[in-house]
């Protein structure tokens, strides 16, 4: 089942995804094997499940979650830390569309997850978002609000928390398996170079790396392979931050349809490898940018 209608865009051709250290990456001259390393551990698939009202059939659209780490919580191993999951919000939206005169309906039952290295296991995920319908109350003008046609992203604020984490969950309330949010000192400035790690089920295609689905992009099987790496695998593609809005910021950062969600973290500075954004899709306009939203009220 393919993700809601929400674009993606390969924006770099020159970034080559290739091993770097025991991790992969787009650009191994942005960023160091270790933190390559790092951030590889924290990369999730989220499925949220989706049917037709009365349906007993279930199919998973897939995006990004992260988790944030909260206070550390008691353990008899290793330290563990308490932790929020945390995607792009329209992952959880109830679907409704019209398609040749017929309207579809399908509602988001579950959102779940799994380590990448335990595939047979099964994260449940609590979001009081899940099975949410936008409106044009949610939506959020990202700039040129004087405009008589300013850009607008339809699902607003484009992030949902979920449910905390608070007891010991194998790979999930490790150390390692959580973002650091960055420090409360930190401020968004164009140029920062940023990240994001993706583990995907599906790989790219014409469709889902165009900034307009409906006019598929010509990339060829070979091209797509190289920008983004192979699925199954988590890979890290980086960029850096094009404008820095109030709530929001535009990157660009490759990314095709199953990244939403994904964590944005900063690649240099003393806030290196911490979270500071969701990335959400491709910019409503421009065709070489990317959208996410900043994680400033989350703390």
């Amino acid at each position: 089942m393919a993700q809601f209608d929400v674009a993606e865009c390969l924006v770099d051709f020159s970034r080559k995804t290739q091993q770097h250290g025991v991790a992969y990456v787009d650009n191994p001259e942005v960023i160091s094997e270790e933190l390559a390393a790092e951030v590889s551990m924290k990369a999730f698939v989220l499925k949220t499940f989706y049917a037709p009202p009365g349906a007993v059939l279930a199919k998973p659209s897939q995006g990004q979650v992260g988790f944030l780490r909260q206070e550390r919580i008691p353990s008899d191993g290793r330290s563990q830390y308490a932790v929020t999951p945390v995607t792009a919000k329209h992952n959880l939206i109830r679907i409704l569309e019209t398609k040749t005169s017929r309207k579809v309906e399908l509602n988001a039952l579950e959102a779940g997850s799994y380590p990448p290295w335990d595939p047979q296991s099964k994260l449940y995920l609590v979001f009081t978002d899940l099975n949410w319908t936008p409106t044009d109350k949610n939506h959020f003008i990202l700039r040129d609000k004087k405009l008589k046609h300013p850009l607008i992203w339809p699902f607003g604020i484009d992030i949902s928390m979920g449910e905390k984490i608070t007891s010991c969950t194998q790979g999930i309330t490790s150390k390692d398996a959580s973002f650091e949010l960055a420090g409360k000192a930190y401020r968004f400035k164009a140029g920062q170079k940023i990240g994001i790690a993706v583990f995907s089920e599906h790989k790219p295609t014409n469709v889902t790396a165009s900034y307009d689905p409906k006019h598929p992009s010509n990339f060829s099987v070979e091209q797509l392979k190289q920008a983004f790496g192979k699925p199954n695998q988590v890979n890290v593609y980086t960029g850096k931050i094009i404008l820095a809005g109030d709530k929001h910021i535009e990157h660009d950062i490759n990314s095709f349809t199953g990244c939403s969600g994904a964590v944005i973290f900063l690649l240099e500075g003393e806030n290196k490898g911490k979270a500071v954004a969701i990335h959400a899709g491709s910019h409503p306009s421009m065709r070489t940018r990317n959208v996410g939203f900043k994680l400033v009220d989350v703390r």
